[in-house]
Order: C-alpha cells, then sequence, then structure tokens
C-alpha cells in the first residue's frame, strides 16, 4: 500500500469512524449527525481519498487533484484555527452560515482539531506536489 492511501486510509479510520463512533455513543445512541459535522466531513473526504487513490478509478489519475483540493482546505482551516488560538483573529466580525468564531464549513477552529486539520492538510498537499 503506498504511502498516499495509507494516509487516506488512516484518515477515514480513525478521523471518520471511529469519531463517528464516539459521536453516535456519546449522543446516547442517537444518529444526530447533521451536514456540518466534524465526523461526518471526516468520514466523507477520507473516503473519497480511498477511493481516488485506488489504480481501479483511473489508475489513480485523481488523486493528485484531491490531495491538493482537500490539502488546501484542512490546511487553511488548521491554520486559521492555529491563529486563533494565538488570539490573531484572521477572520475579523465575520459570521455566516459557513463561518464563524467556532467553525469553518463545519471543521472546528479548537486548538486540537485545528492541529489535526493542518497535518492532515500539509500531508495531503504534500502528496500533491510531490504526486507520490
Amino acid at each position: 500500500m503506498k504511502h498516499r492511501s495509507a494516509h487516506y486510509w488512516n484518515w477515514f479510520i480513525f478521523f471518520g469512524l471511529i469519531a463517528g463512533a464516539i459521536a453516535y455513543v456519546g449522543a446516547g445512541g442517537k444518529f444526530v449527525m447533521s451536514v456540518e459535522s466534524e465526523p461526518l466531513w471526516l468520514l466523507v473526504t477520507g473516503l473519497l481519498g480511498v477511493i481516488v487513490t485506488a489504480n481501479w478509478l483511473n489508475k489513480g489519475q485523481f488523486a493528485r487533484p484531491y490531495d491538493l483540493l482537500v490539502g488546501a482546505i484542512f490546511t487553511v482551516v488548521g491554520l486559521i484555527g492555529i491563529l486563533l488560538a494565538f488570539k490573531i483573529h484572521v477572520l475579523g466580525n465575520l459570521d455566516t452560515n459557513l463561518i464563524n468564531s467556532s467553525s469553518i464549513l463545519g471543521l472546528s477552529l479548537g486548538v486540537l482539531p485545528s492541529l489535526v486539520h493542518a497535518v492532515l492538510g500539509l500531508t495531503s498537499l504534500n502528496h500533491g506536489i510531490k504526486n507520490d
């Protein structure tokens, strides 16, 4: 298994499936995940990463554009969250349905989630740039 595929498998299993199961158990066995739910976003992006890196899908030719797109999104969200933890507000008072002081597109701007987003995003960008 290539490093890129392993990255997305781990992303899917740990941040998608396991985090989703924890959210499910924490909600008392109720499926309360919304479209803006972090585990759902991580589950879907991890699963898509597994699919686009597969050789059976156009010999993995979709992997590089996917790496760059997902890597950019997660890196930006992660870096904004890290800056926010240092009390650097790059978003100002922007407050919409998709962007607010605690999340962007449903991805948390908390300290630990931001670090995870940055690592996942930078790793994806690395795969996209190196095209390995």
